[in-house]
């Protein structure tokens, strides 16, 4: 039944925005040399600029809040959403159809939906596991219509609305491209077994390489490309030196959803050339003045229990009062000793044991008028490794010429005199800094205006190594900001043709470096800047097809200081590297791409696609500039921009019980993803050989008895070639660190009361041994780098979640259940460096408890 409520409470106050408080951004020095007092006041100078900059773009958010607010009065939606048996929802997506204006449920199942225009509209509740249902609403002014739901469990529905896509709310459906949505409740089921979100997406999403069983996700590629990782949209990565290890930023208890589109799209340029993961934080509640959650949890090697237990905390709060919404978050997690499958401490190196895990995230929201709205969003999220153990480094031994092999792991053991504890805790520290303004209605109602301001700082310290003389450990220090106004427009056409546009405006300062924790500049200040306009336009012609294409052009200019290498150790001669001066330049790139895809949507029982993209990435330029092997400037070593074509087809196939998805793909790239290894300086160059990458992946879904039973699994298949740059017939397999073995997931979910529910998960990685050995001039028989054999491996994880009340439940995750000894994939592919090839972890349980209020 639909209620009509007065709204004069809510359209009588008047809001007169507070001054922001600005901290001045500064960077402390030490060294007294020249060189360094001078990156000192270049630093300085670059960001009194960027704080200038952030300031102006704030008022500018403020300017355009006057400029745009109107006095037309508008109604309200409200109303709650149960599943069949009256339990509320949380997380469900309430939508008005063809806009991009929408809210979510919180813990009670309530929303609110504020700043509708009067008039008819088509109300959507849209959630992952569930059917998607609409309603026809009539909206008055100055009223709240009371519009409630009741959904059905539907595992396999083609329905679920997304934004990354397109950077607009659009059904999973109607996208022609590849993309798997982790959404609330099955992000929940896989955390309880884990927190470690590289393991989380190992067994969610396909396509995705093995996790590496550590903090660096390097070698965890997307579809044998490296992916770009974002935070409500916010890069994570960093692209100009490229550390790796940005999978791991967000707890999920904080995460709403996660979007992952596979292959290169040009909507989001550089960095995303084999996709990208977008983690969507949770949103604030409106409906009450606070709710939240507690969750408690502990875990123990039950196998090795010896200094394995660990432990974390995190607690939610969220509300929202009148016109102000916030959303709380706060966790710390301390791991334990970790062992492997025979009982031996895992190598410390990028290693996950004795951790601490510090993350946070707040939002607040603020309805400025009927259509206006502004959040501001901050995120921190470190890591320490406070290890008591010292790495006792691993061994490859290649035993004849058929390449038979046995690789012994880097370990963990306690200091000794010969080899002492040395060094800093190694970790990531990243923090988000995000201010969000959306206009709806403008243009006559046909365009919704939003912008985006953030800032960016990430801190990654690596492992103490004797690369360097004396010993030491690097730290890359990567500083954004970035504004990005965004226009979404509806043409109102009367016919079956229906026409949107999304357009505008990509600019992003990014300010890496790559230094010792002693100052020792290794990677001078690299200064991007790129400002990239795009579109993409959509053409739905009645609910039969889905074309969309767009173009993006970025230009981007990357400012290079002059600098002094830093001397390294050659591993071949035991000599280390003489430094040599670099004189310092300016690099421009620019390029335009374009993708188009067509979707016929008229069956659910079979929803084809083909599509087209390209994508744009610049090499890893820290790792260029560091290798330089003589005295040289910029424009002489002149890295070159990776320019990748990419094709794909898929379909959806969805039937009562079953759900079936199948695609192929097909990418080709001017110039290899990966820095060359050569081996007489033991430095990494930019390697020119062209590259193909082609595969496959299918996934099957399956639920009876109501969802009472869910059981299914994916299967991915990639593999790449590349060729000299002079010869395309000379082509050898691609390396480990880009292509992933195959991965087969199967799972199994049983529910046999409404209280319990249990699953049993299986991850099996195949084999790849695509390569033979090289024979050394003392007689005998080594890997390459990267061209290691790959030999599988299978684990089993197993979780029950019991509701032991309303608002209490307890759960027991065990992962590696047979306390499987295995070797992951990197661990091997990368053995000729004897420091990565650690074992991967063994039987590790996880108890929790959540209490909800």
């Amino acid at each position: 039944m639909l209620k009509q409520k007065n709204l004069n409470s809510l359209t009588n106050n008047n809001f007169t925005p507070p001054r922001a408080k600005r901290e001045k951004l500064g960077q402390g020095h030490h060294s007294l040399e020249k060189h360094q007092h001078r990156l000192y006041r270049f630093q300085r100078h670059r960001f009194k600029i960027q704080n200038s900059t952030f300031k102006i773009a704030v008022c500018l958010l403020l300017f355009f809040s006057t400029l745009f607010a109107k006095a037309q009065t508008t109604g309200a939606i409200s109303g709650k959403v149960t599943d069949t048996e009256g339990n509320p929802l949380n997380s469900v997506h309430i939508v008005l159809k063809g806009t991009l204006k929408g809210v979510v449920t919180d813990v009670n199942g309530v929303y609110l939906l504020e700043g509708v225009v009067p008039g008819e509209h088509i109300l959507m509740a849209s959630y992952i596991s569930y059917k998607t249902k609409s309603k026809s609403v009539v909206v008055r002014e100055n009223e709240t219509l009371e519009v409630d739901f009741s959904l059905e469990e539907d595992d396999l529905n083609l329905d679920q609305v997304v934004v990354s896509a397109s950077r607009t709310p659009e059904k999973l459906s109607e996208i022609p491209a590849s993309i798997t949505v982790v959404d609330y409740k099955k992000l929940k089921s896989l955390a309880t077994n884990t927190t470690d979100m590289s393991e989380i997406l190992e067994l969610a999403v396909p396509g995705l390489a093995p996790n590496t069983g550590t903090f660096s996700n390097w070698g965890q590629t997307l579809r044998g490309r490296k992916l770009l990782v974002m935070v409500d949209g916010i890069p994570q990565s960093t692209p100009l030196r490229n550390g790796q290890v940005s999978i791991a930023g967000v707890q999920p208890g904080a995460i709403e959803s996660i979007e992952v589109v596979k292959g290169p799209t040009s909507i989001y340029g550089n960095g995303a050339d084999g996709g990208f993961i977008n983690y969507i934080t949770r949103t604030p509640d409106k409906a009450h003045p606070s709710s939240g959650s507690t969750n408690l949890w502990g875990t123990v090697n039950p196998a090795y229990t010896d200094k394995s237990p660990g432990w974390g905390v995190q607690q939610s709060l969220t509300g929202g009062l009148d016109k102000l919404s916030y959303y709380v978050s706060a966790s710390y997690e301390k791991t334990g000793t970790m062992y492997d499958g025979k009982g031996k401490i895992l190598s410390p190196n990028y290693g996950l044991d004795n951790t601490e895990i510090i993350s946070t995230l707040a939002k607040i929201g603020y309805q400025i008028a009927d259509n206006q709205s502004i959040e501001l969003m901050f995120s921190t999220y470190q890591t320490r490794q406070q290890t008591p153990y010292v790495p006792q480094i691993g061994k490859l031994r290649v035993t004849d010429a058929s390449g038979n092999r046995s690789i012994t792991p880097t370990t963990g053991m306690l200091p000794t005199a010969d080899n002492p504890l040395k060094g800093s805790p190694q970790g990531v520290t990243t923090q988000n800094l995000h201010l969000k303004y959306t206009l709806e209605g403008i243009f006559k109602g046909s365009t919704r205006f939003g912008t985006d301001v953030y800032y960016q700082k990430n801190r990654n310290i690596f492992f103490w190594s004797p690369i360097f003389k004396g010993g030491g450990q690097s730290v890359i220090n990567s500083r954004k900001f970035g504004v990005r106004p965004i226009f979404n427009t509806e043409l109102t056409l009367n016919s079956p043709l229906r026409i949107s546009f999304t357009y505008g405006l990509d600019v992003l300062h990014d300010r890496t470096n790559q230094s010792l924790l002693d100052g020792q500049i290794w990677v001078p200040n690299l200064n991007l800047l790129s400002i990239a306009p795009f579109m993409q336009a959509k053409f739905k012609f009645k609910d039969d097809w889905v074309v969309k294409a767009g173009v993006r052009h970025d230009g981007m200019k990357v400012n290079i200081e002059s600098f002094s290498t830093l001397p390294t150790l050659n591993r071949r001669t035991g000599r280390y590297n003489t430094s040599v001066n670099v004189t310092g330049g300016e690099l421009s790139f620019n390029n335009t791409a374009y993708n188009a895809g067509i979707r016929y949507i008229k069956h659910d029982e079979f929803v084809p696609y083909i599509n087209y993209s390209q994508g744009f990435l610049l090499p890893d330029i820290g790792g260029i500039m560091r290798s330089a092997t003589s005295k040289t400037n910029v424009a002489n070593i002149n890295p070159q921009a990776i320019k990748i074509n990419s094709y794909e087809f898929g379909f959806l196939s969805s039937f009562d019980h079953v759900r079936f998805e199948a695609v192929g793909y097909y990418s080709t790239s001017n110039l290899s993803q990966s820095l060359k290894l050569v081996e007489s300086t033991n430095l990494l160059v930019q390697s020119k050989s062209p590259q193909t990458i082609f595969g496959a992946e299918v996934s099957l879904d399956f639920s009876f008895f109501d969802n009472a039973l869910l059981f299914g699994g994916s299967y991915s298949y990639v593999e790449g070639l590349q060729h000299t740059a002079n010869n395309p017939y000379n082509l050898t397999y691609i390396g480990g660190d880009l292509i992933a073995p195959p991965k087969f997931t199967a799972h199994v979910t049983v529910k046999p009361t409404e209280k319990l529910t249990t699953s049993i998960r299986y991850l099996r990685v195949g084999d790849r041994k695509k390569f033979a050995p090289t024979k050394k001039s003392d007689g005998n028989y080594t890997y390459k780098f990267r061209q290691v054999p790959v030999t599988g491996y299978g684990v089993v994880n197993l979780s029950a979640n019991y509701r032991a009340t309303e608002k209490l439940s307890v759960s027991l995750g065990i992962n590696n259940l047979f306390n499987n000894y295995y070797l992951p994939a990197r661990a091997q592919w990368s053995s000729p460096l004897l420091t990565f090839n650690s074992a991967g972890q063994g039987i590790n349980s996880r108890f929790s408890l959540t209490y909800n209020f």
